[in-house]
């Protein structure tokens, strides 16, 4: 049995906060609250005698959830234009929606998505520097040349488009979050608007309380506004003892129109529907 070191908790919360200038979300997971995690994607096998798990999060900024309606009445950009291929047929494209996907992209995902692993990095070194040996990993596939598959066609993502860890899952075992119909993790601050990243840690940092009201609303607004029909029949998903409704969710339904075709694109309403959390307003307690 080891002794949990508050100071060092609230040092190291104190710490990713400010480098975040006041922005980030920060919640503490004991390694017990992951029993049941597949095998080799548990914490321990990132990190041997792993204790903790600390879980970062980054809002996106409600302003961007209108991207599909971006320059609507352009006189510079078309809708629809056409122009000749490589061997001389005529082809039809959107300019304006591929520059609206461009924005979603690079805003929603991309520069979040680097901040948090520079959070992440600098955590980690932090713990490591108290003593504790610690590991940062990557967000999801994020856009970036790490991964071949963004600039190599031979390298797709793993069947199902499985991480090496879950960071959503940890959110909800660290007291951020918990998973709403839409699969998405939900903030009270954010809803389903922000990114996540995870430092796992030898350090013994003392977790957070879990969320035990529930957030999602079981409005139905992700499930009937998806356009593919990824979200069907409700089950239940059970972290560290916390009980949630979750909607089925048909993955390669989900991604095929997201990826397939920058033309045709999906307008996220899983995101931009749900109610939950309210970014002009957030509570003044943000895990800190």
């Amino acid at each position: 049995m080891y002794v949990l070191d508050t100071s060092l908790t609230e040092d190291l919360k104190n710490y990713i906060v400010q480098i975040s200038h006041g922005h980030a979300l920060v919640g503490v997971a004991s390694v017990d609250r992951f029993v049941g995690a597949p095998q080799g994607h548990h914490p321990c096998d990132f990190v041997p005698d792993a204790r903790s798990v600390v879980v970062i999060a980054l809002p996106i900024v409600s302003g961007l959830m209108n991207w599909p309606a971006y320059m609507a009445e352009s006189e510079l950009i078309k809708e629809v234009d056409s122009y000749v291929d490589d061997e001389g047929v005529k082809q039809t494209w959107s300019p304006r929606t591929n520059i609206r996907k461009h924005v979603e992209r690079r805003c929603c995902y991309e520069v979040i998505n680097n901040e948090l692993q520079a959070l992440s990095m600098y955590g980690a070194i932090f713990l490591e520097k108290a003593g504790y040996v610690s590991t940062y990993l990557p967000n999801t596939y994020g856009s970036t040349f790490s991964w071949p598959g963004n600039w190599d066609p031979d390298f797709p993502l793993p069947p199902g488009g499985f991480a090496p860890f879950s960071h959503r899952h940890a959110a909800v075992a660290a007291g951020l979050a918990q998973f709403g119909r839409s699969n998405l993790a939900l903030t009270p601050q954010y809803g389903p608007r922000q990114r996540f990243v995870s430092i796992i840690t030898q350090a013994p940092l003392e977790a957070d309380p879990l969320i035990r009201e529930p957030l999602c609303q079981d409005c139905g607004l992700c499930v009937k506004g998806c356009p593919t029909n990824a979200l069907s029949d409700p089950y239940e998903l059970e972290i560290a003892g916390l009980k949630m409704t979750l909607a089925r969710l048909d993955i390669d339904a989900c991604r095929g129109l997201y990826n397939a075709d920058i033309c045709s694109y999906c307008t996220r309403e899983c995101v931009t529907a749900c109610p939950v959390g309210n970014m002009q307003s957030p509570p003044k307690d943000n895990k800190r």
